[in-house]
């Protein structure tokens, strides 16, 4: 029965994924009407099948009080037959009768499925076959619709039917009259549920808490091993196959050991859109609807202005400030910050600077060179040492650094934007209102949407401070860190965005948890070994 179980799971999701696909293609991209329409369908569709199967293949079967059982392994005492009883259907038959297959139709799953534990020999083959049929293609069909649907209990009640069915042949070709059709249910129940979803200790708990009888467990963990094995040799649970088509960067329970030879700086992501600690709300809207980064890092340009940021008497944000010394467009800005994310440490820099001094150009760059030496604290070891700069490089995009200072949620530019929270650049700081945390908090947890915000409301010469509302100690990691450690930080402290920041404080990257799926760091791995 595990095996069976484990076979028919994989069929079903199989058949669910093929349909989720289909929905993703047809039916979502669509006007809500059409999901409506489908939900409607399938509703229409249940009903006729349960009407028309009831009258047409529903068997009158005489009403005999339900018998409390006990044969050695198994004492499950079912004092409560009235309860049984009073959810029999008649549904057009005579008196002292009831229709066996409108009993498992028009009653409630948990009722059903109470039906199939506990009354003995009160279903035929025919009826339990075809009930075990059409319940297992309708939950495949409703599942994934867009209403709320149940997987768990349909699919406990369509693998009782299966028990039962099995219980039933084997007394009818065997001749095992002495075996408890209940019991088949229920081992019938956890081998379909475990084919479907793979779990195994939990749905072990979950049936020995539901059935009240410990004496379960060791066939139940059986059960549900071999269904999970059998299921595996196809293709994945159900709950994972969604997940794996959402595009949920879902992680693993640990990584393999090969991916130890990956470092930090090979994963993360060097492309930042990053803000400044005082921003205009033109720059703010423009990097909130060109993006859908829910983090992003705040960092200033210029060492020398580190003194002003920190005393918050800086009224002009450094991206301004940059855009009036150098004309340039917010795609040739982009790739300067791209670019600038490949600077060299302070080690690297002196050798350049010994080797150039032998240069003619070296009177010129010294100046520069010796600035950026001094912004730097400590020398550090090379974290490229099979990269060079380019010769086409200016010196300010090779050594142009980006001191990191924390992270800003989106949800909180968005509610600062909402708010009103800003200053004028002929005004302080200080003027700026100060929202409390109980206020940035009261839209959890469906924040506003940027594209929803009133734009017109808006002064887009206005500047917003976000350094009362960034976190200014976020987890960060160095570029050498080991894949292994950056991957049980995520899982330990559940986090969602890491940045990589080296030793003298300039971010390099970031790192999010779609950099650590399994598809994405074997892409990264085979891409180092092509390099080394």
């Amino acid at each position: 029965m595990g095996v069976v179980g484990g076979l028919l799971g994989a069929m079903f999701n199989c058949l669910n994924k093929r349909l989720a696909k289909y929905r993703m293609k047809n039916v979502h991209p669509k006007p809500k009407l059409i999901r409506v329409c489908e939900s409607l369908l399938i509703s229409l569709v249940t009903t006729v099948i349960v009407f028309v199967s009831s009258m047409v293949l529903g068997e009158c079967r005489k009403l005999s009080p339900p018998t409390d059982w006990n044969n050695g392994t198994m004492s499950m005492q079912f004092s409560s037959s009235d309860e049984v009883n009073s959810s029999i259907r008649t549904f057009f038959c005579p008196n002292n009768t009831y229709n066996d297959m409108a009993t498992l139709f028009f009653n409630p799953q948990e009722s059903a499925i109470l039906q199939l534990f506990h009354q003995e020999g009160t279903f035929s083959p025919i009826t339990l076959s075809f009930f075990c049929s059409m319940y297992f293609l309708l939950s495949c069909w409703t599942y994934g619709i867009s209403v709320p649907s149940g997987l768990f209990v349909p699919s406990l009640l369509c693998g009782a039917a299966f028990g039962r069915l099995v219980a039933n042949l084997l007394k009818s070709y065997l001749g095992l009259t002495h075996i408890y059709s209940g019991t088949f249910a229920l081992i019938g129940a956890a081998a379909f549920l475990g084919g479907v979803v793979r779990m195994t200790i939990s749905l072990t708990v979950i049936l020995i808490e539901s059935t009240n009888e410990i004496s379960y467990g060791l066939p139940i963990m059986i059960t549900l091993m071999v269904a999970k094995w059998t299921g595996d040799l196809f293709n994945k649970g159900i709950y994972d196959v969604h997940i794996g088509l959402r595009g949920v960067p879902l992680l693993e329970w640990e990584t393999e050991e090969e991916m130890d030879k990956l470092r930090a700086s090979d994963i993360m992501e060097p492309n930042l859109t990053y803000v400044y600690p005082h921003t205009r709300i033109q720059s703010l809207v423009s990097i909130l609807r060109t993006t859908a980064h829910h983090a992003f890092p705040v960092v200033t340009e210029n060492r020398g202005n580190e003194k002003e940021f920190m005393k918050g008497n800086q009224l002009i944000s450094n991206n301004i400030k940059f855009k009036k010394s150098s004309i340039l467009t917010r795609a040739g800005e982009q790739r300067k910050r791209s670019q600038s994310m490949k600077s060299y440490p302070s080690s690297e820099l002196r050798n350049m600077c010994d080797e150039n001094l032998a240069s003619e150009e070296a009177s010129e760059k010294e100046d520069m060179l010796q600035q950026m030496l001094e912004r730097r604290y400590t020398p550090y070891p090379n974290l490229y040492p099979d990269q060079s700069p380019s010769e086409e490089w200016t010196m300010e995009e090779r050594f142009r650094p980006l001191t990191f200072h924390g992270l800003i949620l989106r949800s909180q530019l968005v509610t600062l934007l909402v708010r009103g929270v800003c200053y004028s650049e002929t005004q302080s700081s200080a003027s700026q209102p100060r929202l409390t945390h109980a206020e940035m908090l009261e839209d959890y947890p469906r924040y506003p949407d940027i594209h929803d915000v009133n734009l017109t409301l808006l002064n887009p010469r206005m500047i917003v401070d976000v350094t009362p509302y960034m976190n200014p100690s976020p987890f960060t990691v160095s570029p050498n860190t080991h894949v292994s450690q950056v991957f049980n930080l995520f899982r330990t402290m559940g986090i969602r965005h890491l940045p990589v920041v080296n030793a003298v404080g300039e971010i390099v990257g970031i790192i999010t948890r779609h950099n650590l799926t399994h598809e994405f760091l074997q892409a990264r791995l085979r891409q180092h070994y092509m390099t080394s």
